[in-house]
Parts: C-alpha cells; sequence; structure tokens
C-alpha cells in the first residue's frame, strides 16, 4: 500500500489523517501506535524529530518496525510507522 499524498497530520490543507489513512479500528490503532513508540524509544534519539534522525538509526528502527508489526508489511517502506514516530519525536 502506497503512502497517501500530502503532508501528515493536515488534511484540511491537502494532506492526511494518519488515522483516517490507515483505516484501522480505534484498538488496533492505539495498540500499534503505543508499541511503536516503546520501538522509537529503544533505537532513535527521543530528543531530535524524526527528519534529524540518524539515518543507520532510521533504518535499524525500519528493520525492527517491520519485524515487531507484521500488519505493517503490507505498507511500502512501512511508511505508517515512519508517520507514527514522526508524530511522536514531534519538538
Amino acid at each position: 500500500i502506497a503512502p497517501p499524498r500530502g503532508p501528515l497530520s493536515k488534511p484540511n490543507a491537502g494532506g492526511y489523517s494518519l488515522r483516517e489513512a490507515l483505516g484501522w479500528d480505534g484498538k488496533t490503532y492505539k495498540r500499534v501506535q503505543v508499541r511503536l513508540h516503546a520501538v522509537c524509544r529503544q533505537y532513535l534519539d527521543i530528543r531530535q524529530p524524526f527528519h534529524e534522525q540518524n539515518s543507520e538509526s532510521v533504518e535499524v528502527f525500519i528493520a525492527a518496525v517491520k519485524e515487531k508489526f507484521v500488519i505493517l508489511s503490507n505498507y511500502q517502506d512501512a511508511w505508517p510507522a515512519r508517520d507514527f514516530a514522526t508524530m511522536y519525536l514531534k519538538n
């Protein structure tokens, strides 16, 4: 599944809401969100936004996410994981 077009979390400005783009039920969304936050803390520097993370750390993070979250294997480049991390690490 390809990522949606437009900026994340800006549905009124030509972007999209991650929750709506995924179409998951609320329980699944929250469960994945909480677990992904833990993976972020394990592999990324939580003091920096996602776009400023070390590229090697991001690669390790994405590899771990793909292993831990089978549901994300259907999404091109695990884009939901990147979006969850972007929102979590927003400064």
